[in-house]
């Protein structure tokens, strides 16, 4: 939300992650035309990027690190607790639709949580996520995950608006397109549109590269 704007010191971490190709076993040939195979290939390293910064950003809130107003936004907005550790073999969900692909869910589950997609595209950690994910990892991620705001009442300041929705206050819902958004536990997300819903499976190869392993159509 336009109204913090306090950044998250920068911090760096030894990257644990890093990208191979591989060929993976089963890639439905319908899907093909519509998939931008690299970008899938792609999205299990960014993923596990994603969680690890995600954990730094935790243990900074927890132990009092993050000052001023940012400080007590995200004490009250983060969920509590660690994530989910992402695993040597993990599977993400992804949707094809008319406006690009789209990071539906998968394990780790946080992946699906609103408060999380919305801690990503939060204008006040952008500092943050560029230094710990990279510039490139973080514009693709926040282009895959669903836009989301907290639905705080903090007051915004003058000529600003929320960013991403125009508005100067949630009050001020109704001159959104009510049928493009969904409120639920203070959590206003974008809704995605119907697509082709596709599962991508990753897995470490001997080195602890995240790859792809497969790529099939979702039940």
């Amino acid at each position: 939300m336009s109204s913090i704007v306090t950044p998250v010191q920068s911090l760096v971490l030894n990257p644990a992650y890093s990208t191979a190709r591989t060929h993976p076993k089963m890639i439905p040939d319908d899907l093909l035309p519509a998939l931008s195979h690299a970008a899938v290939e792609s999205a299990g390293y960014r993923v596990a990027r994603w969680a690890a910064a995600r954990e730094v950003l935790h243990a900074r809130v927890t132990k009092g690190r993050v000052a001023g107003d940012l400080g007590r936004f995200l004490t009250r907005w983060m969920p509590a607790g660690p994530l989910d550790v992402v695993a040597g073999t993990f599977g993400l969900d992804f949707d094809l639709t008319p406006e690009g692909m789209r990071l539906r869910g998968g394990e780790p589950a946080f992946v699906a949580v609103s408060q999380e997609h919305a801690l990503l595209h939060l204008p006040a950690l952008r500092s943050f996520w560029r230094n710990e994910l990279r510039q490139a990892h973080f514009e693709e991620l926040t282009r895959i995950v669903p836009q989301a705001w907290f639905m705080d009442d903090g007051e915004v300041p003058p000529g600003a608006v929320i960013h991403g929705l125009g508005i100067t206050s949630f009050e001020r819902l109704d001159r959104v397109d009510s049928d493009a958004w969904a409120a639920r536990e203070g959590v206003l997300s974008r809704k995605m549109p119907a697509g082709t819903r596709i599962r991508a499976t990753y897995g470490r190869d001997d080195r602890g590269r995240v790859v792809l392993r497969s790529l099939e159509a979702a039940p």
